[in-house]
């Protein structure tokens, strides 16, 4: 017989069912996307135009407008891992707890930079907080092939190499901003952050190329699952 110890590791530190996990993760991105337009308001008094409003307001709905888009593309990302993830163990759960505490804190570095966006210490802050996102998502991505998370007939050593590469763009251009944002101009750091449309095409070629040559490399077969289905034959 068993250890207890063994016994209870097996039965609840590896969860053959990550579905709740990923409920409530996503229960957690909708609230931290639907708190982000809290900043964004008309004057209760009615005073000045609409237009006088859309002008004082722009600064949030531009802030608004970004965050929301990094917190559904980091959605999108954990949505997709999430979708390969055979189990779950009691790390990847920590890892997971971390991930959705700065993805519920994010309103707060949005609401700074819209009000405080000239400051070096509020582009700072977005700019780590967007960074640490992406950080932990590998985190989380390579615990998860290191220690046989994820399902192997659906996942190959190319396609974890590719979609590592994506989760390193993000930290990459963001925290690169952050000394420009202290030493030359918070503005120019806001403006910079654009290098992520680039910065991720040149991911997705690198990512390629580096997955191409691992599998080379190693002699891998590709994963049966992630394969193109063959074409149905023609009925006569």
């Amino acid at each position: 017989m068993s250890d207890v110890r063994t016994r209870y590791d097996r039965v609840f530190r590896r969860n053959a069912n990550p579905e709740r996990l990923a409920f409530f993760s996503d229960a957690v991105f909708a609230i931290a996307l639907t708190l982000l337009v809290i900043d964004i308001h008309v004057p209760d008094d009615g005073s000045g135009t609409a237009w006088e409003v859309l002008q004082g307001e722009w600064s949030a709905i531009l802030a608004y407008a970004l965050s929301f888009a990094i917190i559904a593309l980091n959605w999108r990302g954990h949505y997709r891992k999430f979708s390969v993830l055979r189990v779950h163990d009691s790390r990847l759960l920590i890892y997971n707890f971390v991930l959705l505490f700065f993805v519920a804190l994010l309103p707060f570095p949005t609401s700074l930079l819209s009000t405080y966006g000239a400051q070096p210490a509020a582009v700072v802050t977005y700019a780590f907080v967007v960074g640490l996102l992406s950080v932990i998502q590998f985190v989380m991505w390579r615990h998860a092939w290191t220690h046989d998370l994820l399902d192997r007939r659906r996942v190959d050593v190319g396609i974890y190499r590719y979609a590592s590469w994506s989760l390193l763009v993000t930290p990459a251009v963001f925290w690169a901003t952050i000394p420009i944002a202290l030493w030359w101009s918070p503005q120019i750091a806001t403006y910079a952050w654009f290098l992520l449309i680039p910065g991720n095409v040149l991911a997705s070629v690198l990512g390629r190329r580096d997955a191409d040559r691992v599998m080379r490399r190693t002699g891998a077969e590709p994963a049966p699952g992630a394969e193109p289905e063959d074409p149905a034959p023609a009925k006569d």
